[in-house]
């Protein structure tokens, strides 16, 4: 049976719900960078047996350490994990609840009269309002049938009906409540962004960017979720004609399924976007929707401008999210005037839909590039081919997740990152600043927690990973020493039934923080293996002696990690999965379980460790590592808010305290350096 069909069971199995959402989108105060606004952007979809799978966008807001509906109340159940029957959102038109259900009282209820909708795809590059891109009927003759992938079969729309379809009239005669589910798509692994634009009299000018998996870019109106325009990519409208018949299907349809990541430069600082000096691009993959990356200029949020479209024979799938990084390349291929690239892994490569490890080298994906940021074309690449200017021969598996790229002396130029590979090798390269791009990095293989290197990997060996490793400073007090930590989980997310692994958590220690290393230290580099860090599972009180690797949490064995891992406060926190599987059909998910586990950075001890009269048993040790969530589905990861203070404000008000989300639910993570609104004043201005 395929992982999509798995995957829709998964989600719809979840507690007799059928609701599931990404992690929030939050924009982050314009004025001040450590703390975001107190609105949340939550995008919620419904999975299904069809071709579309309905979506939604809805707004809520954070106050008082929780998440509040537009009534000022308790928006999340928190016996469900879910948005209460009750709850109304602040975009809702309609009168009553809207809390539990996809289907009303979002941004999809409230999008444009189709005549007047702005939809455009991109039959050029540059403006995409010229009339040339506009998906309308007055520009039917920049279209036909198959365009749309429209055949000629009986049921088929017209070309001028499919075109109507796509901007939302019910060219099906459709009850116009059941037919809301052709206004927007879902987010299964998209994450929406939130930009501020600007600040007028207190009220923040926020755009949403919402991508879905029927092929749609919205922007979204902050303030009252009307749509702006939305996009749907050229090499994704033959697939409209599928999505119009919406015939049950035993597979997942995929449009724009990646990360929408915002970059954003304000050259003066004053939270305010002004055309000319500043810029906000939006830099998405497709990830199972295609090969491609695409950047799109919306400093103008009412003109996006397409920029460019990029892949690369090396590349596969684009699944791995575009870091923005400045790293100073002295290479004729660097536009930017700010040195800034992205840097990008090499994507999927879809042999790992295989269970068995492959015995030969992943034919896409196998590479990490920077890509200029203005024109997107190629300034650097590792991988094992001659054409690479980093040559590393064990470079054999794709790299879907995102590489953390880090400036670690303060300069605002990036000079190291970290990458995992599918077959779970880690990857540490350092960046020397001002080179050619032949000398510009060294790196290599640090450590091994999968399947590659091993001559014949067991399933239990065959260790899968899919997410960035999550990098931090922190200093262990018996050794009175720095150290980086690096944290990631394995799990098999192409397949996330699948139970055949040995899951495991892992917490690296590099204690090279901040010396770098040559080609010829990293080729020969004493690999770390998992038998090299210390399995803490069942245990309280672990010595990492000095010189020792770090750390590692052998998960139970129906558990993996599907979802990126974050330390705050030198706690890691990451969340596991565990489907519950009919042994007759091990593809019918029942009710999952997600469990957060919120630990100790430096051993791996419990956050509050047991204290009992008699020694507490390994049982009782990690479940003091774990939080049981109540929603189902594949959790998100961890995301952690400062809320902002109210305007005016006394005492405590002024400094409310961080807060972390998995989804919906929300906690205090106990931070007690809260964060405090400061006034200055300068000498010698009256």
């Amino acid at each position: 049976k395929s992982l999509t069909a798995a995957l829709t069971d998964i989600v719809t199995n979840i507690f007799d719900r059928d609701i599931s959402f990404t992690a929030p989108a939050i924009a982050v105060n314009a004025y001040n960078r450590t703390q975001h606004l107190n609105d949340l952007y939550v995008s919620v979809f419904r999975a299904a047996d069809k071709m579309h799978w309905p979506g939604n966008m809805k707004k809520y807001t954070v106050k008082d350490g929780a998440i509040k509906d537009a009534n000022d109340k308790n928006a999340v159940d928190p016996d469900t994990g879910y948005f209460g029957k009750d709850a109304k959102n602040f975009w809702s038109l309609l009168s009553g609840a809207d809390g539990d259900d996809v289907t009303i009282g979002g941004a999809a209820n409230v999008l444009p009269t189709p005549s007047l909708r702005k939809l455009y795809t991109n039959n050029s590059f540059g403006d995409l309002t010229v009339p040339t891109n506009a998906i309308a009927n007055d520009n039917i003759a920049s279209f036909t049938a198959d365009t749309f992938g429209l055949v000629g079969k009986e049921g088929e729309p017209t070309l001028a009906e499919m075109i109507d379809w796509m901007r939302g009239k019910d060219v099906k005669d459709e009850d116009p409540l059941s037919d809301f589910r052709y206004a927007m798509g879902d987010t299964l692994h998209s994450q929406p962004a939130a930009v501020v634009y600007g600040n007028a009299l207190g009220t923040y000018d926020v755009v949403i960017y919402n991508a879905t998996n029927d092929g749609y870019l919205h922007a979204l109106n902050g303030s009252n979720g009307q749509e702006l325009w939305s996009f749907v990519p050229n090499e994704l409208l033959g697939s409209m004609a599928d999505v119009y018949a919406d015939e049950n299907v035993d597979y997942k349809n995929y449009g724009i399924d990646g990360d929408v990541v915002p970059i954003i430069k304000d050259k003066d600082g004053d939270g305010i976007i002004e055309p000319g000096d500043d810029f906000v691009y939006l830099v998405f993959g497709m990830r199972r929707g295609g090969d491609n990356y695409y950047m799109i200029d919306v400093t103008d949020r009412n003109k996006p401008k397409l920029r460019w479209i990029r892949t690369f024979d090396q590349m596969g799938q684009s699944w791995s999210p575009p870091v923005a990084a400045r790293i100073k390349i002295d290479s004729v291929n660097v536009t930017s005037t700010d040195d800034a690239v992205l840097v990008i892994g090499g994507g999927y490569d879809t042999s790992h839909d295989t269970a068995a490890h492959p015995t030969g080298v992943d034919n896409e994906g196998s590479s990490i590039f920077m890509l200029d940021l203005e024109t997107g074309a190629e300034v650097w690449r590792a991988g094992r081919d001659t054409g690479a200017d980093l040559r590393v021969n064990k470079m054999r598996r794709a790299f879907p997740g995102k590489v953390s790229v880090i400036d670690l002396n303060g300069d605002l130029y990036a000079d190291r990152m970290y990458a995992m590979d599918i077959g779970g090798q880690l990857w540490r390269m350092d960046i020397s600043n001002g080179e050619k791009p032949n000398k510009l990095v060294t790196g290599g293989v640090i450590a091994r927690f999968g399947a590659e290197g091993l001559a014949d990997p067991s399933a239990a060996e065959t260790r899968r990973f899919y997410t960035e490793p999550d990098v931090s400073m922190f200093t262990d007090p018996r050794h009175e020493r720095r150290y980086l930590s690096i944290n990631i989980g394995s799990g098999y997310r192409a397949h996330p039934l699948d139970n055949s692994a040995a899951d495991a958590f892992y917490s690296l220690r590099d204690a090279n923080v901040f010396n770098s290393l040559s080609q010829y230290e990293y080729d020969n580099y004493n690999i770390v293996k998992p038998t090299d860090l210390i399995d803490v599972a069942g245990k309280q009180g672990t010595v990492v002696p000095k010189g020792g690797d770090g750390w590692r949490f052998t998960l139970p064995a129906t558990q993996k990690v599907l979802s990126t891992a974050r330390v705050f406060d030198n706690e890691v926190y990451f969340v596991s999965f565990e489907p519950t599987i009919d042994s007759e059909d091990p593809c019918q998910a029942g009710l999952s379980q997600n469990r957060l586990y919120r630990v100790n950075v430096v051993n791996g001890d419990p956050i509050i460790p047991l204290e009992t009269e008699e020694t507490p048993s390994a049982e009782e040790i990690d479940e003091a590592r774990v939080t049981r969530l109540e929603q189902g589905g594949i959790a998100p990861q961890p995301v952690f808010l400062f809320p902002g203070a109210p305007e005016t404000c006394t005492g405590d008000e002024c400094s409310p305290p961080p807060l972390a989300c998995v989804g919906v639910e929300c906690f205090d993570p106990d931070f007690p350096n809260h964060p405090v609104r400061t006034l200055w004043t300068q000498d010698g201005i009256d």
